[in-house]
């Protein structure tokens, strides 16, 4: 019995760590010029019953300016353009960040906002996902 619920309990988790969402890019500590594009790619895993609505880019303010995120909104209500390898929707898209803080350098977390229709069908999720970078 006690191998049972270990194995079931490691199974689970095993299952979990294969299926969260990820931000691909950019990943943790990258830097980025602050007045230039960059590409964000973010993975959502979601399957079966599950799927996403629409995902939302913003950033937090710049440190040291005592202001909460969100600073700006970097795209809204963005489509998938892929699939992953496990058949959850993968979005790729140039982000400006000009257009999100006027090329303010600093450290900053992108997030991610997805807003997926849970399984059973009449709750809708949310998960907001960070990734912490330096604008240069």
């Amino acid at each position: 019995m006690k191998f049972s619920t270990v194995f079931t309990t490691i199974l689970l988790s095993a299952v979990a760590a294969v299926q969260g969402a990820e931000i691909v890019s950019p990943i943790a500590g990258s830097v980025l010029p602050a007045n230039q594009p960059f590409n964000l790619t973010y993975a959502s895993h979601r399957f079966a019953k599950e799927h996403t609505i629409k995902i939302t880019v913003v950033t937090s303010a710049p440190a040291g300016t005592g202001r909460d995120f969100p600073a700006g909104i970097g795209a809204q209500d963005v489509k998938p353009n892929g699939v992953g390898p496990d058949g959850g929707a993968v979005y790729s898209l140039q982000v400006d960040p000009v257009g999100l803080f006027s090329a303010v350098t600093g450290d900053r977390n992108i997030y991610v906002v997805e807003s997926f229709a849970a399984f059973g069908g009449s709750n809708d999720g949310l998960e907001i996902l960070s990734v912490p970078v330096t604008f240069v």
